[in-house]
């Protein structure tokens, strides 16, 4: 009797349900009252329009963070010593409406965030072809066990255990910088992989 370990893996790629932009507000001047002043402008701004998109219907969840302060210095070339205040927050938004994440990215890229996407499938999409590529990677696992007792003159008793592998890759993330110019940028949906992966040994007759 032989004990045979291999790995089974399936994976499945399919175009990204959601988009999660989170707008990031920072703002430095050597007045700390302005600095609090112009970044709770901006921020109120870009809540407001994740607002507007979650009341539409185009977003299914939006977040607006705290806003924080702290003071920045640094000495020059000349030894002088320089400080900044510097307030900063975010706004996040979650995307259903893909239509809508590149004139939403250049909007707010626009009002002064700096704005990064996140794709992601929803949990239901996710867990139903977890589920259904979960047998194709203990298939896998098997016709490799296969080939090895093939080669020692042997065949598959049993399996000994079965243990499922880490999770397949995340979400892509993309970065966008604000446009220079009124045209839209054109945005391209990433797909999502879906891996299941299991480690099995088994015995052979």
């Amino acid at each position: 009797m032989t004990v045979i370990t291999t790995v089974g893996t399936a994976e499945r790629h399919l175009s990204a349900e959601r988009a999660t932009l989170v707008a990031r507000v920072s703002v430095s001047d050597a007045d700390r009252t302005t600095a609090i002043a112009a970044a709770t402008a901006l921020h109120n701004r870009l809540a407001a329009r994740a607002g507007e998109l979650h009341a539409a219907g185009d977003a299914t969840w939006h977040h607006a963070s705290t806003l924080s302060t702290g003071v920045h210095q640094w000495v020059d070339n000349d030894g002088s010593l320089h400080r900044e205040h510097v307030t900063t927050s975010s706004v996040q938004v979650k995307l259903s409406n893909l239509d809508r994440v590149a004139d939403t990215v250049e909007q707010l890229s626009a009002m002064g965030a700096s704005v990064h996407a996140s794709w992601a499938l929803t949990e239901v999409t996710r867990t139903r072809v977890t589920r259904e590529i979960r047998a194709a990677a203990v298939s896998d696992a098997r016709v490799e066990a296969d080939d090895f007792a093939s080669a020692l003159g042997t065949t598959i008793a049993r399996v000994v255990t079965l243990r499922a592998g880490e999770a397949g890759p995340g979400p892509v993330g993309l970065r966008s910088a604000a446009m220079a110019s009124g045209e839209s940028a054109e945005v391209s949906i990433p797909d999502i992989t879906v891996r299941v992966e299991v480690t099995a040994e088994f015995e052979t007759s």
